[in-house]
């Protein structure tokens, strides 16, 4: 793994423990955002880990169902949570009519996590690959 992959990976664990205390305040619109940049940071590094280089939203969405999901390296269910949660994102962030509720907050807080972890479970998993004989 490398530096940039492991920064990336550290801003999404970032972003799901603010994502906690924000929903803990009750602040559920602001933890949805930062749910979402929990998946957006690891979709990153999953994505420049293989020399993919994109920046817009859009484009990180559309390459990590390209390289990932459609091919099955990764379950398509985390292409979907990743769809879902920048849908969420854009609400929380851009309408003044709708508020994210807490218990939609609190159930992207778990799919957050899963996203997370199965990325970190990918790469600990190529890099058991490359160490066995």
């Amino acid at each position: 793994m490398t530096e940039e992959t492991s920064q990336y990976l550290k801003k999404a664990d970032h972003a799901l423990e603010v994502a906690e205390s924000l929903l803990a305040d009750g602040y559920h619109s602001d933890a949805a955002s930062k749910i979402y940049y929990a998946m957006f940071y690891a979709a990153q590094a999953l994505l420049k880990s293989e020399g993919i280089d994109v920046i817009k939203h859009s484009a990180v969405e559309s390459a990590f169902g390209y390289y990932f999901a459609k091919p099955g390296r990764v379950e398509v269910k985390y292409h979907r949570m990743l769809i879902d949660a920048r849908k969420i994102r854009e609400i929380a962030d851009y309408d003044i009519q709708e508020e994210i509720v807490q218990p939609a907050a609190t159930l992207k807080l778990e799919e957050g996590k899963a996203f997370v972890a199965m990325i970190k479970s990918y790469f600990e998993a190529l890099q058991h690959n490359k160490t066995s004989p």
